[in-house]
Formats: structure tokens, sequence, C-alpha cells
């Protein structure tokens, strides 16, 4: 008698419902019985003389479908974080030889996110030279979700300041934070735009992020400022053209264009 396969699917997510597979070989020998145990403690028994010949016992974390489980399958219902673990599968055969075969394997559980990331801490206007200090914090997970900042969708370097901390919650699941610290400076912009980015990325299987919108350029002079946005699919574009007392302000929401000169701002 031999093992041929085992199958624990790892990462799983919270809420699905998984499937674990144990694929053996009886040699000609007579079946007795197939378990399952999780971290050393068994859940589910299938025994072909017994009736019914599937059996679970009630385990944190295991939620045993016996109408989709036999000899060879597991069905687990609505996997919780408790699901986690390290699984085996024990086979073994009828008198007079008695052998028994095994194979483990862990599933990871994951707790995606359940929204974007959130950048804070953006004033309303800036200034070249001044100092841009933003933090973004991801929606609680397990395991925490890596954050990383871009500025033009270019990842910022170690010349940048950033600060990274943790929060574990009463209900096992963390949210990450980091800070992003900067002067801004011309080569900051692009086309006269600037974008700050802040992404949440578990390995494998989520990433999300957030983005601002710095809308401006190369200023003219000192007192022509920076406006942020709160939201990029709404903000109105402030163009600056050669004539330093007029402006053009365009609403890509209407299409339209308006004309002002700098005393009517």
């Amino acid at each position: 008698m031999k093992m041929i396969m085992l199958d624990v699917p790892s990462p799983t997510r919270v809420g699905q419902a998984v499937e674990l597979v144990c694929n053996y070989d009886l040699e000609g020998e007579t079946l007795y019985s197939v378990k399952w145990y999780k971290n050393g403690i068994e859940f589910y028994r299938f025994v072909p003389n017994d009736w019914p010949p599937g059996q679970f016992l009630t385990l944190p974390g295991i939620h045993v479908d016996l109408s989709r489980s036999n000899r060879q399958t597991v069905y687990l219902r609505q996997v919780d974080l408790d699901t986690a673990g390290v699984y085996r599968c024990e086979v073994s055969a009828e008198a007079p030889m008695f052998d028994t075969v095994s194979a483990k394997k862990e599933m990871k559980v994951f707790a995606l996110p359940s929204e974007a990331p959130r950048i804070s801490g953006k004033k309303g206007k800036y200034r070249i030279g001044d100092t841009v200090s933003v933090n973004c914090t991801s929606a609680k997970s397990r395991p925490a979700a890596s954050l990383r900042w871009y500025i033009n969708d270019q990842q910022v370097g170690p010349e940048y300041e950033t600060s990274h901390s943790a929060i574990l919650n009463a209900d096992g699941l963390e949210s990450s934070s980091l800070s992003l610290r900067f002067v801004v400076k011309e080569h900051h912009f692009v086309n006269r735009n600037m974008r700050l980015r802040c992404s949440a990325t578990i390995p494998r299987v989520y990433t999300m992020s957030d983005e601002e919108l710095v809308v401006g350029g190369q200023l003219q002079h000192a007192s022509e400022l920076l406006r942020i946005s709160e939201n990029v699919s709404k903000v109105s574009m402030i163009i600056y053209d050669f004539f330093p007392s007029t402006y053009n302000l365009f609403n890509p929401t209407t299409k339209k264009l308006f004309r002002f000169r700098r005393e009517e701002l």
C-alpha cells in the first residue's frame, strides 16, 4: 500500500469552501479506514464497515459536509481563521497486514482586507518647497498587508523618509501603516501633475491601492498654489497657460473649459 498524493489547498480565504484529497493505492489490500487529523486531532474518518461509513468530530474551524465527503475526499464548508493548521491523512488496511500510510500538509488561511488602503494627512494646498507628510493605512486582514508608496508610478526609494507600524486588533486581524514625508520639488511633476499612490499587497491573493492626484505644475509664482484632490474622478484640473494673468479651468465630468482672469479667482 502506498500514498500517491495529498492535496490541501493553501493559501485559502475566509469564507471559501475547500476540498481535501487523499489519493492512495491499496495494492490489492482491503481498506479498513481513512482518518483525517488537524494539528494531531482527528476530525473525520471513513470506515467502510461502519454505518454510516463517514463520520466527523466537532473541532473549531472544521465544518465537514458529509454529503460530499468519502473515502478519498473531505469537503470543508465556510473556512475561517481557525481552519488553518497542519492536516494529515492516514490510511489503514484490514487484517492481517494492518499496513498504514500517511501524509501531511499545512493549510494557511488568509482574511483579505474589505477595502482599499486609505491615504490620510494631506493638506488642501502645497507650494514647491513645502513638506508633504502623509500616511497610508490598510484595512484589517490576516496576514497584515505589505504597503508601498509610489510617486508618479515610481516606487519611492531610500532617499524618502518612511516609517512602518502594525496594529493587532482584538479580532486577531492586523492593520499596517506606512508614512511618507518629503519636500515638494519641481521634478515631482510630470506634465504638471503629481500622483501619490499607496498599494496594499498580500502575495498571491490580493493587491489594491489608493491614489491622490496633485494638480498643478512648475509654478511661475510662489503665490500659485497646488491643489490636491479628494477623488481623482471628480477633480477639476487647473491648467496654467502661458499668460500668468489668465487661468483655464477644465471640468472632465461636463467636458467644459472655463477661462478666468486672476482677479476673478
